[in-house]
């Protein structure tokens, strides 16, 4: 049997193979046994080729069962894979007590367990540069000002969790600085505490805590005392979820500037948008941001109030899995404004560039159409046919990687990637035969889930993720990425249990799963899943290896 190709956690296809979690219990392995080997025992079936496939794949789950049964076996298969058992580990003068192994595989759990509370450390931070035309037009420097900011935080326990920030700002002949730190604490299931203090331009002290008063309701109550007035300030928020994808909040604030608040925000798969209206400033704002693909977006925001009127408009692209480029163009009473943002992980740059002070209409014409026609043509005729260009070489590169992992030698020439084109095919027509005996079982629960309104997979594709995306930059290689996914409805709907839910384990992938295959070595791969639950439709999907919990209601369409 094949391991995993590198991109997730080793050692799980015999799990996937029985629908069992890594952590499964002894009697839930022999349960899982007895159910597969009732679907797949050779006696069952007459008919030749038939009782062929069944013989295959009743020999994958008998040696799955031998492995996973044996406590000896099954902790040399968690730590080394089938590499470890095929060359005879459990022999090995270093491993050949129990003891032993659990000692070994203690070991790495504890490192596992490092990495994981080194990856809570989250650092954030964001530079703005403002340039000004008209001032660099008069001779006085382009640069009006610039403004840094840096954070980190790092969770000190599972409870608790310390955030250190600061940030500096310079605006022509002056600036000013401040650091902070917010150590958090949750006291109970529904409550956390914090408490805060910050040294330089608005040093204060204070502490806020939050408590969850129902399922879709929260409220935080604070208090701070400011050291550069000697004023105490005090604030409520509630927060309210509204619906699946709405939330509104209610703010106030007591102090030498009071103030109260109110905001909604909305957040779907494709869309997001919010608002707000402030006493502070007397304002009211909106923002709204649709994404047309996986990788582009557009945005537009407008703010009305006693010190802002002004409307924006732009949109971004993801350029890598960390990177964002965006541009916005606002026009309002404070002039006309170009601003170019990178965002990178936790990092932002962002770069506004004031072009003019009046509200010139030749200049607020041509500031924001000649950059979108710019865009547009360089997106047509050089960064799409670059993209897809790319797109395809490392589809060819990561076909060459993988099978050079399998038969360990290179592979350039198109002739040589036959075999492994032809090793695809074969996992694909063994996925096909083991959903041939699924057939029968899966349609009875089918059928039977449509009755009472259950839980029913109307459609399950699993494969490559740039398959999956409606995008309209990988239409023109859909052709080619097609043989890339797999239908998994049948095999999906085979696994819903009597209870009308379908749970895949998290951590394991899912190619191993019975009626399954991985249609695309070495390439990201995902699940999409739509299921229909007491006549409403839904729609989902997951990463290879993450877990999926259905019928749930966020995944409501």
């Amino acid at each position: 049997m094949k391991e995993d190709d590198g991109t997730g956690p080793p050692n799980r296809e015999l799990y996937a193979l029985l629908h069992l979690s890594p952590e499964a219990s002894d009697e839930e392995i022999r349960r899982a046994y007895r159910q597969w080997a009732q679907v797949y025992h050779p006696d069952k079936y007459q008919a030749p080729h038939m009782k062929e496939i069944a013989t295959e794949n009743f020999q994958r789950i008998c040696e799955a069962y031998e492995i996973l049964s044996d406590e000896n076996k099954r902790q040399i298969y968690d730590i080394y894979g089938m590499e470890g058992l095929n060359s005879g580990l459990e022999l090995g003068p270093k491993l050949n007590k129990v003891e032993e192994i659990k000692e070994q595989l203690e070991k790495l759990k504890r490192m596992k367990e490092q990495q994981k509370m080194s990856a809570l450390l989250l650092p954030k931070g964001s530079i703005v540069a403002n340039l000004s035309l008209p001032e660099f037009l008069d001779g006085d420097g382009i640069m009006r000002g610039m403004a840094m900011a840096s954070a980190v935080q790092s969770q000190l326990s599972k409870s608790s969790a310390l955030s250190l920030s600061g940030n500096l700002g310079v605006e022509e002949n002056s600036g000013a600085g401040a650091a902070s730190a917010v150590f958090r604490h949750q006291i109970a299931s529904d409550s956390t505490i914090e408490f805060m203090g910050s040294v330089g331009l608005g040093s204060l002290i204070g502490v806020q805590m939050t408590r969850q008063l129902s399922l879709h309701s929260t409220a935080t109550l604070g208090i701070a005392k400011s050291f550069h007035d000697g004023s105490i300030n005090l604030s409520n928020v509630w927060t309210r979820q509204l619906s699946d994808t709405a939330s509104g909040n209610i703010e106030l604030l007591l102090g030498p500037q009071s103030s109260i608040g109110v905001g909604w925000q909305k957040k779907d798969q494709n869309t997001s948008a919010a608002g707000e209206f402030g006493t502070n400033s007397f304002g009211i704002s909106a923002r709204y941001t649709r994404r047309f693909s996986s990788k582009s977006h557009g945005r537009i925001a407008g703010r009305i109030g006693s010190a802002a009127l002004e409307v924006e408009v732009g949109g971004g692209r993801k350029v890598s899995d960390f990177s964002t480029v965006r541009m916005l163009y606002t026009i309002g009473i404070r002039g006309i404004f170009w601003r170019f943002e990178l965002h990178r992980g936790g990092q932002k740059l962002l770069i506004p560039i004031l072009l003019s002070r009046d509200l010139n209409p030749v200049l607020a014409t041509g500031a924001f159409v000649v950059p979108t026609s710019i865009y547009f043509i360089l997106k047509k005729f050089v960064f799409k046919p670059y993209y897809l260009k790319r797109e395809k070489q490392k589809a060819l590169e990561n076909m060459e990687r993988t099978a050079t992992q399998i038969w360990g030698y290179d592979l350039q020439a198109r002739n040589v990637l036959l075999p492994y084109i032809s090793d695809v095919q074969e996992a694909r027509k063994a996925a096909a035969k083991a959903q041939q005996l699924l057939e029968n079982v899966a349609n009875r629960k089918r059928n039977k889930q449509q009755e009472t309104g259950g839980l029913v997979i109307t459609k399950a594709i699993y494969g490559n993720h740039k398959a999956l995306k409606k995008g309209d930059e990988l239409r023109e290689t859909n052709d080619e990425l097609a043989s890339q996914v797999l239908d998994v409805t049948l095999p999906l709907n085979f696994l819903v249990n009597d209870s009308g839910q379908l749970k895949l384990h998290d951590g394991v992938k899912k190619s191993g799963i019975m009626g399954f295959c991985d249609p695309c070595p070495g390439e990201p791969k995902q699940l999409h899943v739509e299921y229909t639950y007491h006549g409403e439709r839904y729609e989902v999907a997951v990463d290879d290896y993450e877990e999926l919990i259905i019928p749930q209601i966020a995944h409501r369409v």
